[in-house]
């Protein structure tokens, strides 16, 4: 069964972490390569660009000791785990969400702990677009009389600014108290019986 941990602040907006401990019933990963190309340049003289990234796919089952089962998709979070040990699964659910991304894991037979990468989860705290560009259309307006067509480069300051806030919440909530505690007390539990 799902638990219910400790809330953490976020930027400002309560989040509360969830887990779940369960042996490993069934886990599977797929990687998946995703090619995109583009050219451009004149008839004589043309250039092709072409780019590639692999995205991870792991979706396992988990089983509680009352026979509770589980199941978990992840997108590029990838640690091992295998059939028979006990994982423990650690997610953040802010205030007014249905849902939340996984932050960490942990491999209860091997005392290993892994978490996600939090440039992957800080859209998570992202403020919506109509923050974002309302507040770069307020600095125009503002700063037009001083800066005259400069001041169209201040369009952009707010997307910047909140794309670093965003990241720098998805790192405070890996980085917070609360689940480093959490952690400490999921490192407690013992794996389950095979």
């Amino acid at each position: 069964m799902k638990k219910q941990g400790a809330t953490v602040n976020v930027d400002g907006k309560p989040t509360v972490l969830w887990y779940f401990t369960g042996k490993v019933l069934s886990s599977q990963k797929q990687k998946e390569t995703q090619i995109s190309s583009q050219s451009y340049g004149t008839q004589g003289n043309s250039q092709v660009h072409v780019s590639s990234s692999t995205v991870d796919h792991h979706e396992f089952f988990l089983a509680d000791e009352s026979g509770k089962e589980e199941s978990f998709k992840m997108i590029d979070f990838d640690f091992p785990c295998r059939q028979g040990q006990t994982m423990s699964v650690v997610w953040g659910v802010p205030e007014g969400a249905g849902s939340g991304p996984f932050l960490h894991v942990r491999n209860h037979n091997t005392e290993e702990s892994h978490q996600i990468n939090p440039n992957y989860i800080a859209t998570t705290f992202r403020k919506p677009g109509w923050m974002i560009w309302g507040s770069g259309l307020g600095l125009v307006i503002v700063t037009s009389p001083v800066l005259g067509p400069a001041c169209m480069l201040t369009i952009f300051i707010p997307f910047f600014y909140f794309r670093w806030r965003s990241r720098k919440a998805a790192k405070g909530l890996l980085a917070s108290k609360e689940l480093t505690q959490l952690d400490g007390e999921l490192a407690r539990i013992k794996p389950m019986a095979a």
